[in-house]
């Protein structure tokens, strides 16, 4: 694997941007990057900076651009908003240079996941000068080092149930850009949102912008609930009393900077209800989804206080679940590439768990390059569709179960039913270690391997961001 040279990347947001303004005379793209390349403007970077500084003409008027070929002040102004950073662009250079390195073997990467309570455990970033890197860490783990190497910074945007962010934790940072590629403004000096910029059709992604995507549920960060959370009945309560706490500090109109998995609301309550509903003979996972439809009544019966419809809405959402993980997350290393009907590819850095076989029939895991296919829906968004993993308790002897349940908790006080789902696909721990490995695809079919970050969930949202800083 090369380094795309930064004339190809050049060549690249050229394409992209005239995909983007369909007002640009066919050829466009082409036509330009020839009389960049003239002045010597063969970057992202030389060509943002000329655009900021207002340079751009006269160097295309120097080295003999004609007339009609110099940039519009629109387009310049437009250029300005469609290129990525700097910064940006470092982070990128750094993403692909890990993935270069680890293909030769100069560095060393595994698919580790940071622990829960926020320690470093097993993650390990070293990427250094002298001797072998070594990268050990899971996708969001991958884009929070590339950007706290570069800006030196801890990157903190969006918290849900860890200390550090994940994958759903970007998506729902990304969620509330206000800015996006196609704006002909230019953004606030003092925004805080560090420059990003949204970029609403994967179409117009160039190398370097960052895609997230997550099934769709309403547990915390607006990711589904994972088969994990419903491994026992104290995690089921904790999963769903965090997505409850979660959604009220989130719907306060702020983005939730906490962990709130900590909270000593989310722990009290936890105990109390376990305590409750022990009292009344559920003690299990099976236990809660067989009796969701009598609970209250035997909580009654006993002199317990009731749970509220949207406790038992989330307890069964939680029971029934099928997805593995929360979300996934990938740097864009090259354009969309059309498939065929609504289908695209687009090449991505990212580090994985279901990587290409080495040259001994083994699955590789950690950081590497290779596809992921996407789809564009008919309202423009785009999704990735995904196999449903199995679930126990969703088996024919409780079909006429799940109906009663259903009914129960369809009533008009549904909260959750208009939430937009804002969460990544890392696999929690003990899913990881309970769940079948995939089958692999040869690395010569230069597509996506056999494994799914994303297995076990249909509902899968896609959203994309561009660093303009």
């Amino acid at each position: 694997m090369n380094l795309l040279s930064d004339e190809i990347l050049l060549g690249f947001a050229l394409d992209a941007f005239e995909a983007a303004h369909k007002d640009m005379p066919e050829g466009w793209s082409t036509a330009t990057l020839f009389n960049l390349q003239n002045a010597g403007i063969t970057s992202m970077n030389d060509l943002a900076m000329s655009c900021r500084d207002q340079t751009i003409n006269v160097d295309l008027e120097l080295f003999g651009t004609p007339p009609e070929m110099l940039l519009k002040s629109q387009t310049i102004q437009s250029l300005v908003n469609f290129l990525p950073g700097p910064t940006g662009f470092r982070c990128f250079r750094v993403a692909q240079r890990i993935a270069q390195m680890v293909e030769r073997g100069a560095a060393e990467t595994e698919y580790v996941h940071r622990p829960e309570n926020g320690l470093r455990g097993d993650e390990l970033w070293k990427v250094t000068g002298n001797g072998k890197w070594i990268v050990n860490v899971d996708c969001a783990g991958f884009v929070r080092n590339c950007l706290k190497h570069v800006t030196k910074n801890p990157f903190v945007m969006a918290l849900s149930d860890r200390d550090f962010m994940r994958a759903k934790d970007f998506y729902q940072f990304f969620e509330t850009i206000p800015f996006t590629i196609m704006d002909r403004q230019e953004m606030p000096a003092g925004a805080r949102l560090m420059k990003w910029r949204i970029v609403h059709d994967l179409r117009m992604v160039i190398p370097g912008d960052v895609i997230v995507y997550r099934p769709r549920g309403n547990a915390a960060g607006g990711a589904a609930f994972t088969t994990n959370d419903r491994k026992d009945l104290k995690h089921l309560l904790h999963a769903v009393k965090t997505a409850q706490v979660f959604r009220q500090l989130r719907d306060a109109g702020s983005l939730v900077t906490c962990n709130v998995a900590k909270l000593d609301k989310v722990k009290n309550w936890v105990a109390l209800v376990k305590d409750k509903l022990h009292a009344i003979g559920i003690t299990t996972v099976k236990d809660v989804y067989r009796n969701l439809g009598t609970i209250n009544s035997k909580l009654e019966l006993f002199g317990y206080s009731v749970l509220k419809a949207d406790t038992l809405r989330l307890m069964k959402e939680c029971c029934e679940t099928t997805a593995q993980n929360t979300g996934h997350i990938v740097f864009a290393s090259g354009r969309a590439i059309h498939q065929g009907n609504n289908e695209y590819r687009i090449r991505v850095v990212h580090s994985t768990k279901h990587g290409k076989l080495d040259e001994n029939g083994q699955v590789t895991t950690g950081v590497q390059e290779y596809y992921r296919r996407f789809t564009v829906k008919e309202d423009g968004t785009w999704t990735r569709p995904m196999k449903i993993a199995h679930n126990p308790l969703l088996t024919a002897s409780f079909s006429n179960l799940r109906e009663s349940v259903g009914a129960l908790v369809s009533d008009d006080d549904n909260e959750d039913e208009d939430d937009n789902p804002n969460d990544d696909m890392e696999e929690d721990e003990d899913d990881a270690m309970n769940s079948d490995e995939p089958e692999p695809v040869k690395e010569e079919d230069e597509e996506e391997s056999g494994g799914d970050e994303l297995a076990g969930q249909s509902q899968v949202d896609v959203i994309a961001a561009r660093m303009c800083f």
